[in-house]
C-alpha cells in the first residue's frame, strides 16, 4: 500500500532484513488476536502489529485513519507498511458506511459473514447454506477449534496446515454467491484468506 501524504516514511533500521510491518484492529478482543498470532513466527519477513481490538467496525476504520493520519503522538505508531480492519457484519448498523471509508482512505478490511468463526470453521468443513453466528460458534467449538471465545489450545496446528482448504472453501463460497446473483459477502462468507497471504507473503505454498 502506498504511504498516504503528510505522513512521515517509516524509519529505515540497520538490518540486512527488510520486514514489512503489517497492523491489524479487529472486532474481536480475544478469537481474531488469538488466530492471527498462529502466524506471528510462521514467516520472518513480517511483523504483525495488532494495536486495536474489540471495536466495531466504524470505531475501528476511525482508528485506523487516524493512524493513517498520523495523529497518534508516538512516531511508532507511524511505523507500519499496510493496515487492516477485520470485523463481523452482525448488526452493525453503520457497517456500510465503514467500509465505504475504509475503501476510500486506502484501509484493508477483512470481513465474516456472520462472524469470524466461520473462517476457523472453514479449515475443516464447507458450509455453502445461510447460517446464524451463534450456529456458526456452536460448530467452531464441535470442530475443537475454537473454546468460547479463544482459539482452542490443540487448534493451532490445524489452523496453520489446513490454511489453503479454508482459502479455497471460501473463493468457493464467493464463486457460489456470484453464481446466484447473491450480494457480494452474502451470508456465509469471509475474505479473512486475503489478510493471512499477506502474512503468509513469500512463504512456500
Amino acid at each position: 500500500m502506498s504511504k498516504p501524504s503528510g505522513r512521515p516514511p517509516r524509519r529505515a533500521h540497520a538490518r540486512k532484513r527488510v520486514r514489512r510491518v503489517i497492523r491489524v484492529l479487529t472486532e474481536g478482543a480475544r478469537t481474531e488476536p488469538d488466530y492471527f498470532h498462529l502466524w506471528r513466527r510462521c514467516n520472518p519477513d513480517v511483523v504483525l502489529d495488532i494495536r486495536d481490538t474489540g471495536m466495531s467496525p466504524d470505531a475501528l476504520v476511525r482508528r485506523a485513519r487516524e493512524y493513517l493520519r498520523g495523529q497518534p503522538r508516538k512516531r511508532a505508531d507511524w511505523d507500519f507498511d499496510a493496515i487492516w480492519c477485520v470485523f463481523d457484519t452482525d448488526e452493525h448498523p453503520n457497517l456500510s458506511q465503514a467500509m465505504e471509508e475504509a475503501r476510500h482512505a486506502g484501509i484493508e478490511v477483512a470481513v465474516s459473514n456472520p462472524c469470524f468463526e466461520l473462517w476457523l470453521v472453514l479449515h475443516l468443513r464447507d458450509q455453502r447454506a445461510y447460517i446464524h453466528r451463534h450456529d456458526v460458534q456452536r460448530v467452531a467449538n464441535d470442530l475443537g477449534l475454537s473454546d468460547g471465545k479463544r482459539i482452542a489450545e490443540t487448534a493451532g496446528t490445524t489452523l496453520v496446515d489446513e490454511f489453503e482448504t479454508a482459502k479455497a472453501n471460501a473463493q468457493a463460497l464467493d464463486q457460489h454467491h456470484d453464481e446466484s446473483g447473491s450480494p457480494p459477502r452474502s451470508n456465509p462468507s469471509t475474505d479473512v484468506w486475503r489478510l493471512v497471504d499477506e502474512l503468509r507473503a513469500g512463504l512456500p505454498s
